[in-house]
């Protein structure tokens, strides 16, 4: 597998250790807790509004859906903890295969990488290349490249492009069709039509508050 290229960085907001502080322990009345996160979600989508919209159309995608995406799955853990499982997970997968079937670790292409959270493998598979085929200095590649913003919500349009696809979703989509493309996000291809709407809280969410993130990307 060739090397995968992706572009410097563009200077979005960084979710880190101070951030998660004020999150977790600084009140809302101090200007911490959900206020303080909500604030750093509604930042970053602003802040990669324009990628937002090209990936959106690049994989015509309403671009409310992507930005949705975008606004739940960053903040959270700081960026570093990502780093650290997949270089445990690596270590504890490092073979050979008879010793990997001890490993006690989730496999390393199981690390989820990027703001906009999306697994290695996941993300492999979004772009063609097969979990089996990556080994652990091409998934390394690929995780660092998904911590580069613009690289990773093309990725993630892509791979939400698939996900309708799945489903036979043409553009332009329904509410309906856009609350199942994000519940797979969430819980994957695995599952049909009718398991998927046993649980669509993730793709409830994007509907609901499909007014903000319009708001965020105009």
């Amino acid at each position: 597998m060739a090397e995968i290229e992706c572009r410097t960085s563009n200077d979005s907001p960084t979710w880190g250790l101070i951030d998660l502080f004020a999150w977790k322990l600084i009140p809302d009345r101090m200007g911490g807790g959900r206020q303080y996160i909500q604030n750093f979600k509604d930042a970053w989508v602003r802040h990669n509004k324009q990628y937002i919209l090209e990936a959106a159309t690049k994989y015509r995608l309403p671009p409310p859906l992507l930005a949705g995406v975008c606004w739940i799955e960053v903040g959270g853990d700081p960026n570093f903890i990502d780093r650290v499982a997949f270089e445990v997970r690596s270590f504890d997968w490092s073979g050979p295969p008879a010793i990997d079937k001890m490993a006690i670790t989730r496999h390393p292409n199981k690390t989820s990488f990027g703001s906009v959270s999306i697994q290695i493998r996941t993300a492999g598979e979004t772009m063609g290349i097969p979990a089996s085929d990556m080994s652990v200095t091409q998934s390394r590649g690929l995780a660092n490249c998904l911590q580069r913003d613009v690289f990773n919500i093309d990725v993630v349009a892509q791979h939400l492009r698939q996900l309708a696809d799945h489903d036979k979703y043409t553009f332009p989509l329904s509410m309906e069709q856009v609350r199942i493309i994000g519940a797979r996000y969430n819980r994957g291809m695995g599952l049909s039509v009718e398991q998927i709407k046993q649980n669509t809280s993730y793709g409830n969410f994007i509907v609901n508050f499909w007014p903000r993130f319009s708001s965020l990307i105009e």
